[in-house]
């Protein structure tokens, strides 16, 4: 899928992937820096991704600030050595919180710093994430002669991705003391649009996630067009419903402001398997809406259908629905990671 441009950075794997192209568009190598094992209190965990360059950080942080300096001076050794390397970040010490950082977080970072070349095979597979939509295996040698050696693959894929501790293509053979997991970002789908649309693209985009809108009708559309989205289907739901049939959404909102538009919708995600259904309304016209629907598709979005959409934080407009919508969503996605379905 295409990175859309944007005045603001987008965040999680899809602002690093961005950050990464322009990099590798100007001919220049990066380095990657992947939290492997942490010990005690710390900013981010196993997995947490970050991206520098001979400028220093690009994407990404590891602590509030203080642990950066000392990271860019690592990422700028592997940048000139082109040798992966390992570094650790100790803050659980009185000594350090006294004549270290100061930060006081009591905790042990480990991370790898990997040498991202143009075309690498490791940022040919981290580029690949978005475009599946799926979740990438890596597998990372982490200590010893071949440290920084490593492969990633998709689950359903028989492609895998090989590399040495420079970070170049070499056959599968090296042997992994660690795997971890590269979730896809959230494909969120709305289904209408209106006065919420721009914030809630806004806020999805700041996540790192990618969203789409389908709305045919012109004045609806409007909201659509000034908001940071990656694509607007103007189909009417009985044109949208082929187009959509083979999508990757992780969660759908119903809200196109009109009850029956809101049924056809409501009657397209529960022929579908879609995850999360938010459906935008209060509870008496969801009752309604169920009632009309009938109880075969009722039935099938038990479970699925979260309404009224969004957690209960207060505020009215469109910027305050908007927050309560990816609030919960951000919840949901956070509960499918830790369940391992994302």
């Amino acid at each position: 899928m295409e990175l859309a441009p944007s005045q603001s950075h987008a965040g999680g794997l899809r602002g690093l992937l961005d950050v990464l192209w322009r990099i590798h568009t100007k001919d220049r190598n990066a380095v990657l820096g992947i939290i492997v094992g942490t010990q005690g209190s710390t900013y981010r965990k196993p997995g947490a991704l970050v991206l520098l360059d001979k400028s220093g950080l690009r994407h990404g942080v590891i602590s509030g600030g203080c642990l950066e300096p000392a990271l860019e001076d690592a990422a700028r050794a592997v940048h000139a050595s082109g040798v992966a390397a390992s570094v650790e970040f100790d803050t659980s010490s009185d000594e350090d919180l006294l004549f270290g950082t100061g930060i006081g977080c009591r905790g042990r970072v480990h991370m790898l710093l990997l040498p991202l070349p143009v075309r690498a095979p490791l940022a040919r597979a981290l580029f690949a994430v978005p475009e599946k939509g799926a979740a990438l295996t890596l597998s990372l040698v982490t200590a010893g002669d071949e440290l920084g050696a490593g492969s990633a693959a998709f689950a359903e894929d028989a492609e895998v991705f090989a590399w040495d501790a420079r970070g170049e293509s070499v056959a599968p053979g090296a042997q992994p003391s660690l795997q971890l997991t590269i979730p896809a970002p959230p494909q969120l789908l709305l289904l209408g649009a209106g006065p919420e649309t721009a914030s809630l693209a806004t806020f999805a985009y700041r996540l790192g996630w990618f969203t789409n809108v389908v709305e045919h009708r012109g004045r609806w559309s409007a909201f659509a067009r000034t908001a940071p989205i990656d694509l607007l289907i103007e189909l009417a739901p009985e044109g949208a419903s082929q187009t959509l049939a083979n999508d990757r959404h992780a969660a759908a909102i119903v809200m196109s402001h009109n009850y029956s538009l809101d049924l056809a919708w409501l009657r397209h995600c529960a022929e579908g398997d879609i995850g999360y259904v938010g459906l935008l309304g209060p509870a008496a016209r969801r009752d309604a809406l169920l009632g009309d629907l009938g109880d075969a598709f009722a039935h099938s979005l038990r479970g699925r259908l979260h309404s009224p959409v969004g957690l209960d934080l207060g505020g009215h407009g469109g910027e305050a629905v908007a927050l309560a919508i990816v609030a919960e969503l951000q919840m949901y996605f956070c509960d499918r990671k830790k369940a391992g379905n994302a």
